[in-house]
Protein backbone atom coordinates (compact mmCIF):
# COMPACT_ATOMS: atom_id res chain seq x y z
CA UNK A 1 0.00 0.00 0.00
CA UNK A 2 1.76 3.35 -0.74
CA UNK A 3 1.66 6.21 1.59
CA UNK A 4 -0.36 8.28 -0.25
CA UNK A 5 -3.60 6.06 0.28
CA UNK A 6 -3.33 6.66 3.95
CA UNK A 7 -5.54 9.27 4.35
CA UNK A 8 -5.36 10.12 7.96
CA UNK A 9 -1.82 10.70 7.27
CA UNK A 10 -2.43 12.82 4.68
CA UNK A 11 -4.98 15.13 6.76
CA UNK A 12 -1.42 15.71 9.60
CA UNK A 13 -0.17 19.17 8.43
CA UNK A 14 2.95 18.29 10.00
CA UNK A 15 3.26 14.84 8.21
CA UNK A 16 3.05 16.64 5.12
CA UNK A 17 5.35 17.98 2.73
CA UNK A 18 4.66 21.50 0.44
CA UNK A 19 2.70 19.50 -2.73
CA UNK A 20 0.40 18.39 0.28
CA UNK A 21 1.31 15.29 -0.43
CA UNK A 22 2.47 12.63 2.64
CA UNK A 23 6.64 13.20 3.75
CA UNK A 24 7.48 9.91 3.04
CA UNK A 25 5.41 9.20 0.12
CA UNK A 26 8.74 9.18 -2.30
CA UNK A 27 10.01 7.02 0.14
CA UNK A 28 7.02 4.75 0.17
CA UNK A 29 6.96 4.91 -4.00
CA UNK A 30 10.88 4.27 -4.24
CA UNK A 31 10.10 0.56 -2.00
CA UNK A 32 10.97 -2.44 -4.00
CA UNK A 33 7.49 -3.37 -3.03
CA UNK A 34 5.49 -0.90 -4.44
CA UNK A 35 3.39 -1.52 -7.64
CA UNK A 36 5.30 0.23 -9.99
CA UNK A 37 8.30 -1.49 -9.31
CA UNK A 38 6.97 -5.26 -8.67
CA UNK A 39 7.82 -6.90 -12.13
CA UNK A 40 11.29 -5.13 -12.11
CA UNK A 41 11.75 -5.98 -8.38
CA UNK A 42 10.43 -10.39 -9.29
CA UNK A 43 13.16 -10.28 -12.46
CA UNK A 44 15.97 -9.02 -10.37
CA UNK A 45 16.16 -11.09 -6.97
CA UNK A 46 15.42 -14.27 -9.59
CA UNK A 47 18.40 -13.06 -11.27
CA UNK A 48 20.14 -12.73 -7.87
CA UNK A 49 19.13 -16.21 -7.39
CA UNK A 50 20.77 -17.66 -10.37
CA UNK A 51 23.81 -15.34 -9.69
CA UNK A 52 24.21 -16.79 -6.37
CA UNK A 53 23.69 -20.17 -6.97
CA UNK A 54 26.09 -20.23 -10.30
CA UNK A 55 28.92 -18.28 -8.37
CA UNK A 56 28.33 -19.92 -4.77
CA UNK A 57 28.53 -16.29 -3.42
CA UNK A 58 25.64 -15.17 -0.48
CA UNK A 59 23.68 -12.03 -1.31
CA UNK A 60 22.29 -9.89 1.07
CA UNK A 61 20.79 -6.55 0.55
CA UNK A 62 21.29 -3.89 2.78
CA UNK A 63 18.57 -1.02 3.22
CA UNK A 64 17.98 2.07 4.67
CA UNK A 65 16.34 4.80 2.83
CA UNK A 66 12.88 4.53 5.42
CA UNK A 67 14.59 5.36 8.38
CA UNK A 68 13.74 2.87 10.42
CA UNK A 69 15.40 -0.48 11.57
CA UNK A 70 14.25 -3.96 10.47
CA UNK A 71 15.67 -7.23 8.68
CA UNK A 72 13.95 -9.94 6.99
CA UNK A 73 14.78 -12.73 4.46
CA UNK A 74 13.93 -14.39 1.03
CA UNK A 75 14.81 -18.33 1.09
CA UNK A 76 13.39 -21.70 -0.33
CA UNK A 77 10.23 -22.42 0.48
CA UNK A 78 11.55 -25.97 1.99
CA UNK A 79 11.87 -24.97 5.35
CA UNK A 80 14.02 -28.23 6.17
CA UNK A 81 16.95 -26.94 3.83
CA UNK A 82 19.31 -24.57 5.95
CA UNK A 83 20.37 -21.53 4.98
CA UNK A 84 24.09 -22.57 4.35
CA UNK A 85 23.13 -24.89 1.50
CA UNK A 86 19.97 -22.27 0.58
CA UNK A 87 21.33 -20.04 -2.58
CA UNK A 88 18.00 -18.48 -2.45
CA UNK A 89 18.68 -17.66 1.07
CA UNK A 90 18.71 -13.31 0.94
CA UNK A 91 18.78 -11.28 4.20
CA UNK A 92 17.80 -7.74 3.82
CA UNK A 93 19.22 -5.45 6.50
CA UNK A 94 17.22 -2.32 7.03
CA UNK A 95 19.11 0.55 8.81
CA UNK A 96 19.69 3.97 8.31
CA UNK A 97 22.44 6.71 8.80
CA UNK A 98 22.54 7.71 12.75
CA UNK A 99 21.52 10.92 12.30
CA UNK A 100 18.29 10.25 9.92
CA UNK A 101 15.02 11.38 11.87
CA UNK A 102 12.52 7.94 12.04
CA UNK A 103 9.09 8.29 10.63
CA UNK A 104 6.43 8.85 13.42
CA UNK A 105 5.04 5.42 15.23
CA UNK A 106 1.68 5.31 13.56
CA UNK A 107 3.68 5.39 10.28
CA UNK A 108 5.29 2.34 11.22
CA UNK A 109 2.29 0.79 12.93
CA UNK A 110 0.76 1.64 9.20
CA UNK A 111 2.95 0.39 7.24
CA UNK A 112 2.86 -3.03 9.96
CA UNK A 113 -0.93 -3.65 9.75
CA UNK A 114 -0.79 -2.61 6.06
CA UNK A 115 1.95 -4.66 4.67
CA UNK A 116 1.51 -7.84 2.60
CA UNK A 117 3.39 -10.73 1.88
CA UNK A 118 4.37 -11.26 -1.73
CA UNK A 119 4.60 -14.47 -3.56
CA UNK A 120 8.37 -14.31 -5.41
CA UNK A 121 7.55 -16.94 -7.02
CA UNK A 122 6.37 -21.26 -6.37
CA UNK A 123 9.83 -21.73 -4.82
CA UNK A 124 10.40 -18.66 -2.70
CA UNK A 125 9.59 -17.44 0.86
CA UNK A 126 10.06 -13.99 1.98
CA UNK A 127 9.37 -12.84 5.77
CA UNK A 128 10.16 -10.08 8.05
CA UNK A 129 11.94 -11.47 11.41
CA UNK A 130 10.35 -10.14 14.66
CA UNK A 131 13.53 -8.62 15.77
CA UNK A 132 12.68 -6.00 18.05
CA UNK A 133 10.29 -8.44 20.64
CA UNK A 134 12.07 -5.89 23.38
CA UNK A 135 12.47 -2.35 22.65
CA UNK A 136 15.64 -0.43 23.68
CA UNK A 137 14.03 0.79 27.47
CA UNK A 138 13.26 -3.37 27.98
CA UNK A 139 9.85 -3.24 27.15
CA UNK A 140 7.47 -4.13 24.59
CA UNK A 141 7.72 -2.03 21.30
CA UNK A 142 5.71 1.14 20.44
CA UNK A 143 2.28 -0.40 19.39
CA UNK A 144 4.13 -3.83 19.59
CA UNK A 145 5.93 -3.46 16.19
CA UNK A 146 8.22 -5.82 16.99
CA UNK A 147 9.39 -6.36 12.52
CA UNK A 148 10.25 -2.54 12.02
CA UNK A 149 11.44 -0.05 15.11
CA UNK A 150 11.02 3.64 14.24
CA UNK A 151 14.29 4.75 16.06
CA UNK A 152 17.94 6.39 15.42
CA UNK A 153 20.00 3.38 14.20
CA UNK A 154 23.16 2.09 12.26
CA UNK A 155 24.56 -1.65 11.72
CA UNK A 156 27.78 -2.69 11.54
CA UNK A 157 29.26 -6.28 9.97
CA UNK A 158 31.60 -8.41 11.18
CA UNK A 159 32.84 -11.72 9.40
CA UNK A 160 32.99 -14.85 12.04
CA UNK A 161 35.73 -16.43 10.84
CA UNK A 162 35.19 -19.72 12.25
CA UNK A 163 32.34 -20.64 9.80
CA UNK A 164 32.15 -17.55 7.36
CA UNK A 165 28.93 -16.05 8.43
CA UNK A 166 28.79 -12.09 8.63
CA UNK A 167 27.42 -10.69 12.11
CA UNK A 168 25.45 -8.09 11.69
CA UNK A 169 24.69 -6.01 14.77
CA UNK A 170 21.94 -3.15 14.08
CA UNK A 171 22.55 -0.50 16.93
CA UNK A 172 19.44 1.14 18.00
CA UNK A 173 19.82 4.69 19.80
CA UNK A 174 18.48 4.19 23.23
CA UNK A 175 15.89 7.02 24.78
CA UNK A 176 17.97 9.23 26.51
CA UNK A 177 20.32 9.61 23.53
CA UNK A 178 23.19 7.86 25.39
CA UNK A 179 24.51 4.93 23.66
CA UNK A 180 22.63 2.17 21.91
CA UNK A 181 21.27 -1.36 22.07
CA UNK A 182 22.74 -4.11 19.03
CA UNK A 183 19.94 -6.25 17.75
CA UNK A 184 21.61 -9.51 16.04
CA UNK A 185 21.05 -11.26 12.76
CA UNK A 186 23.64 -13.76 11.87
CA UNK A 187 23.80 -14.50 7.98
CA UNK A 188 25.54 -18.15 6.72
CA UNK A 189 27.90 -18.21 4.83
CA UNK A 190 26.53 -20.73 1.26
CA UNK A 191 28.37 -23.95 1.30
CA UNK A 192 30.01 -24.89 -1.58
CA UNK A 193 27.23 -27.74 -2.50
CA UNK A 194 24.46 -25.31 -2.98
CA UNK A 195 23.68 -25.76 -6.55
CA UNK A 196 21.80 -28.86 -6.78
CA UNK A 197 18.27 -27.29 -5.14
Amino acid sequence: MGLTKLSFIANKKALVNIWGEPELSDDMNDHWTSSVHMEERKVFILRLQEFARIHNVRVTFVAGDVHCCGAGRFASMNPALPPERDYRFMPQIISSAIMNVPPPNMVIRAVHTSANTYELDQLTDEKMYRLFEVDVNGRSPPNNNTKLLARRNFSSYVEDLSNHSMIVNIHVQNENNQGTKAYPVTISALAPNNNFV
